[in-house]
Parts: structure tokens; sequence; C-alpha cells
């Protein structure tokens, strides 16, 4: 199954088989990595795969491996981590295995050989299913084109199924013609520093899955003096050449 295919199939798997991965299943996670496009080139982030003895919080024994996802504290970067780590989260999927976003989920200890200008952002728990893997397009609970942007373009099904944090889908879309601003809800100022950063993480995976349905065609950028939308703060622009809506 392709990336594309997997949007319309991919649920959030929260039960495990127990077995530890085949040593060349996770060698082949470990070479998809490379293949991850960044929306943020001059970003450095690193992924790494670990067992469920290396990390801690609430759901440390929920999946048999982790992937944690490090990265340079630069602008964009949270938006950048979940734009890659999507990617990866699709790739799983489309090969048989389960995977599932954890904010609450850290590393037990600083990562061997991890590069001291690097943060822990994130974690993906995987491994094989121990239900269904996938769903059907009913089963998605998500919020309507019509509250996610100003008008119904069908271009962002696709973002519109993306997972995010508790389903609150804290992000707004901006049409116009080939280019589809992109915003991000301000978090209010009682709002918890990490439920704030997964509002951009969650922008990330959105966009991950705008880029995913359009790879020959998706363009990332920023406009000068972009439209001001109140509540929300703007991230950048996606360009879609030659795409109907």
């Amino acid at each position: 199954m392709s990336l594309s295919e997997v949007i319309y199939k991919r649920k959030s798997v929260r039960k495990y088989q127990s077995d530890v991965l085949d040593e060349a299943i996770l060698q082949d996670v470990q070479n998809f990595f490379a293949k991850i496009k960044p929306l943020y080139c001059d970003v450095v982030v690193n992924f790494n795969i670990v067992d469920k003895a290396s990390v801690k919080g609430i759901a440390s024994l929920f999946s048999p491996h982790y992937i944690l996802a490090l990265s340079e504290n630069k602008k964009g970067y949270l938006v950048n981590v979940g734009f890659m780590l999507q990617q990866v989260d699709l790739y799983l999927s489309s090969i048989g295995l389960g995977g599932c976003w954890l904010g609450i989920v850290r590393p037990k200890e600083r990562l061997t050989g991890a590069d001291d200008n690097l943060k822990f952002v994130i974690a993906l728990g995987f491994g094989k299913p121990a239900g269904s893997l996938y769903r059907e397009i009913a089963d998605f609970k998500r919020k309507s084109l019509g509250e996610l942007s100003d008008i119904s373009d069908s271009r962002l099904e696709v973002a519109r199924l993306a997972p995010s944090a508790m389903n609150l889908q804290n992000y707004y879309f901006v049409t116009e013609g080939n280019t589809i601003h992109v915003y991000c809800a301000k978090a209010g100022v009682l709002t918890i520093k990490r439920f704030a950063e997964m509002r951009e993480i969650d922008v990330g995976i959105a966009l991950a899955h705008l880029y995913v349905a359009n790879n020959e065609c998706f363009k990332f950028f920023e406009v000068p003096n972009p439209k001001e939308l109140k509540g929300y703060f703007y991230v950048g622009s996606v360009e879609l050449k030659n795409m109907g809506k």
C-alpha cells in the first residue's frame, strides 16, 4: 500500500503484540529515515529507535519499540518534526506495523552519542498491532472541512484526516488559488507548554499528509505580510501546482 493510500486507512494503534520486531524490520525502518523530506532543510533532526526499557512516562509500556525525535531548537522545529515523523508513521502502516504519537513519553537517559545541540521533541510508539491496523473513512472522528478552512477545498481532505493531539486539529487553512496558507491556533496564557508545542507538531503532521498526497508539486514557503487570522498565527504557505479543487 502506498503512503498516500495509507492516509485514508491509518489509525492510531494502542494495543500491540509483545513480540520484539526482527532486526531486519527495524533496519528497514531505520533506512526509511534517510528518505524523509524535511520542511526546513536548515534544521538538524535525528530519529532514534529504542526499546520500552529506554523510555519513561505514562504509556511507557505501550509498545515494544519507540522512535525518539530530537531536533535543533530553531524556528519551525516543532512543525518540522511533525512533518518528518508523520512520514515515518505512514510508512510503518504501509508495511503492516502500527504506530501512535505519544506526547507524554520521554527517554529515561540522554541517548548515547546524541548531539548536545539537539533536544528531545516527541516519541512515536510502534510494533505489531494486537488488533486491526486499518479503518474505514466513516470511522475517522475529525472536524469538517468547513471548520478547518475558509472554503470547502477537496485538496485539504488528506490534511483533515491527519491525527492530532486529542483530535483537536488546532489549525486552519486559507485557500488562494493554488496556494494554501496554513495557520496554527494560538495557545492561551494558561495552556500547558507541552500542549502548546503539540499544536505546532500537529500542523506539521497535517502538512505531511498534503506533501505525501502531492509529492510531485508540493512547495512550502512563507509569504510577506500574511493575512492576520483572529486566534491563529501564520505558519507558512503551500503551493499545490496543477491541482483541481
